[in-house]
């Protein structure tokens, strides 16, 4: 850290801070934090000490009792990117979604909310200026993604095919049907289309029929997904406006899909 920019810190707290980095790295708990304030500190000045490094924001809380170490070019936030502080938050999740999308450069919009599917009970947790959400998923479902190193640290994220059907399984809707038909168009070259349908298998009747009503939509072949479902003769619904009734998928689809 350079000297003009640790005037706000005092001599024992610069000591704490680059023993933190040198040992841990940028991402430390309470405990790490703890070992360097040292043992003659009880608990509430070890948290007083921590108070002190976040307000002039050298630390970054995270989440409760986990911080980032602020550098000297980006005091008071973080410098990780989205996909990193959404695994930080919840290691027992995938980023998914546009996120994923974004990693592998299929989605360039600007992005204030990330999703992630967990195994816990669903939440979001507000950091910096994002929104992190966290969908609950069946074991079953919670799979199909790689490790990535990403600001050096592992991050699980949904693999292309995955992230497809989490829209049509969780996020249902004109926009995400859309979404998925857009992206199957422009990176068709990207994306597996036996392992997306695959994968589908495992997924709920509803997702498999819109991804089979996608799949003729855009000229691929739908027969081996059509296999798996054409002996079931109930219904589904696209979307919760869903009225124009697709006979082969047993699907109710929005009209706009029909007239594109």
């Amino acid at each position: 850290m350079s000297k003009k920019n640790t005037i706000t810190l005092s001599k024992s707290e610069l000591k704490i801070l680059e023993d933190l980095v040198l040992d841990y790295g940028s991402v430390v708990d309470f405990n790490m934090i703890s070992k360097k304030i040292g043992k003659n500190k009880n608990k509430q000045e070890i948290k007083n000490i921590i108070g002190k490094l976040v307000k002039k924001g050298w630390l970054v809380r995270i989440k409760r009792g986990l911080f980032a170490v602020s550098d000297i070019y980006s005091r008071g936030s973080v410098t990780f990117s989205q996909q990193t502080i959404a695994q930080i938050i919840d290691v027992n999740s995938y980023v998914s979604f546009e996120g994923a999308l974004q990693y592998y450069g299929m989605f360039d919009q600007y992005l204030k909310t990330i999703t992630s599917i967990g195994l816990k009970r669903a939440y979001y947790k507000k950091f910096s200026n994002w929104v992190f959400r966290y969908i609950k998923s069946k074991k079953e479902l919670f799979g199909d993604f790689k490790e990535y190193n990403i600001d050096g640290r592992l991050v699980k994220i949904a693999i292309r095919e995955k992230a497809i059907l989490d829209f049509l399984e969780y996020r249902r809707s004109f926009y995400s049907v859309d979404l998925v038909i857009e992206r199957l168009k422009d990176y068709k070259n990207d994306i597996d289309m036996k392992k997306l349908i695959s994968i589908s298998k495992k997924y709920s009747l509803t997702s498999k029929r819109v991804l089979g009503f996608i799949l003729d939509f855009l000229n691929y072949n739908s027969d081996d997904l059509y296999n798996e479902i054409k002996k079931n003769k109930n219904h589904s619904f696209m979307t919760s406006k869903s009225k124009n009734f697709n006979a082969k998928w047993r699907l109710y689809v929005d009209d706009y899909f029909v007239n594109k």
